[in-house]
């Protein structure tokens, strides 16, 4: 991450934020930062809300959005 970081401009910036964000916790097939929560209890719902695949639906379907937006057409690739 800090590699591709190190290409876009403010990278010490935009790393510094990211390490506030605080600890990377990985629960395959889940990496995520969490603040507030125990990180097995963010495991388990990441769990329960994702339908198929590795990306929970609601991460999902704001992808679908997203590109819609951009492109004027939903893809099949979130």
């Amino acid at each position: 991450i800090e590699q591709a970081l190190r290409r876009l401009p403010d990278a010490d910036k935009r790393l510094q934020i990211l390490r506030r964000a605080g600890q990377i916790h990985a629960y395959p097939p889940f990496f995520f930062q969490v603040c507030g929560e125990e990180p097995l209890v963010i495991a388990h719902a990441l769990e329960r809300l994702t339908d198929c695949g590795k990306v929970p639906e609601a991460l999902r379907l704001a992808h679908l959005i997203g590109a819609a937006v951009i492109t004027g057409e939903s893809g099949s690739q979130a």
